[in-house]
């Protein structure tokens, strides 16, 4: 990945909660105009959300997730009794 698009992928991190005609936004879209390896990394992200969203939820134990939680050095969340 090269620098300018090395720097540009972290602008469109930071400018997710951007409005989208904002003018972070609209010098992002520019620039997925003209970058086809951006362009293909945005949608190598949107097909990966897309998957992720389309898979049930499945049920994790109270323990185990406490422990996925700590290996992945997340904060432990307050989780409901029935865990």
């Amino acid at each position: 990945m090269q620098d300018k698009c090395r720097a540009f992928m972290e602008r469109l991190c930071t400018a997710l909660g951007e409005d989208l005609n904002s003018p972070v936004c609209t010098e992002l879209k520019e620039h997925l105009e003209s970058c086809p390896d951006c362009t293909l990394q945005l949608d190598s992200v949107r097909r990966t959300v897309e998957i992720y969203r389309s898979i049930p939820c499945a049920h994790v134990p109270g323990e185990m997730q406490k422990r996925l939680l700590a290996r992945l050095n997340l904060p432990l969340m307050d989780l409901p009794e029935d865990l």
